[in-house]
């Protein structure tokens, strides 16, 4: 099981609230609620698979407020609203009743535990449904992380599931019905842990859409400007007379040398064909 830790909760906590938070740790004589769900959760840790996502310390929008763990897995979400506390109470459909120790007879409870869970579930839908996240209905389930607590249930409205119970809430977590697959549950736990993490939610940059569709437009080749270069149209080449730059009876000279030449190269033609 994979379990995601809200750090908004931290984050807010100042060092006098810390303190005030560790002294209510030492001076309690039983299990805190915190204390408590520690407890839960390890044993969920421990018993489900890696398709449930927990989510912890999730905050619900209300001021230093904080839903209890959601799980979010194939059999839907489910808000595990953890209590710690002892003593005899009576659970009728959604009324709830706490034994007063001195009179030994049952007055309503305060807070109403079932309601109280009923309300969280409630809460949670209708944050998913601001996100527009679609989902199941919600499930809540009182869990008593107290070994010293009697409940005497009538048709309760919700779960309730005592200590010794929970590994058997694990065991029919992992073989429900699937409601859920992977791809829901990843959308459903990532939308929610925003809500924890805000950092986490990834803005959508200018000029594309949520579909990335600026990633399918081809890319701008820049063009590149050399610079212009005139090339002459035509050419002006001084004649061979001007580069020789000889004089009449030079010019007059070499022709008559290159007649002689070709005289004496024919004479010695003639002569090779009829001496031999």
């Amino acid at each position: 099981m994979k379990l995601i830790e809200s750090v908004g909760r931290a984050a807010g906590n100042n060092s006098l609230q810390k303190i005030i938070e560790q002294m209510k740790k030492l001076l309690s004589f039983g299990k805190t609620d915190e204390t408590a769900e520690d407890a839960i959760l390890t044993h969920f840790l421990r018993g489900l698979d890696n398709r449930f996502v927990m989510l912890h310390n999730l905050p619900t929008g209300d001021a230093n407020q904080t839903f209890p763990p959601i799980l979010v897995g194939p059999p839907g979400v489910v808000v595990l609203n953890i209590s710690s506390i002892q003593g005899f109470f009576r659970a009728r459909e959604d009324s709830w009743w706490e034994m007063n120790k001195t009179t030994h007879r049952y007055n309503p409870g305060r807070p109403n535990l079932i309601k109280q869970s009923q309300e969280y579930a409630q809460k949670l839908a209708t944050v998913l449904e601001k996100r527009q996240k679609s989902h199941p209905g919600i499930v809540p389930v009182l869990v008593f992380a107290n070994p010293g607590v009697s409940i005497e249930s009538t048709n309760p409205a919700i779960r309730i599931v005592l200590m010794d119970g929970v590994d058997n809430l694990i065991s029919a977590l992992q073989n429900s019905e699937e409601v859920l697959d992977l791809h829901a549950i990843s959308a459903l736990s990532d939308s929610l842990e925003v809500m924890g993490n805000p950092e986490k939610a990834i803005p959508i940059g200018e000029g594309e859409d949520f579909f990335g569709r600026d990633l399918l437009e081809p890319k701008k080749e820049t063009s590149i400007n050399l610079p212009k270069l005139k090339l002459p149209t035509s050419f002006s080449l001084a004649s061979v007379d001007e580069k020789l730059k000889f004089t009449p009876k030079q010019w007059l000279i070499l022709e008559i040398l290159m007649i002689l030449l070709i005289v004496i190269l024919i004479a010695g033609i003639i002569y090779v064909l009829f001496a031999y």
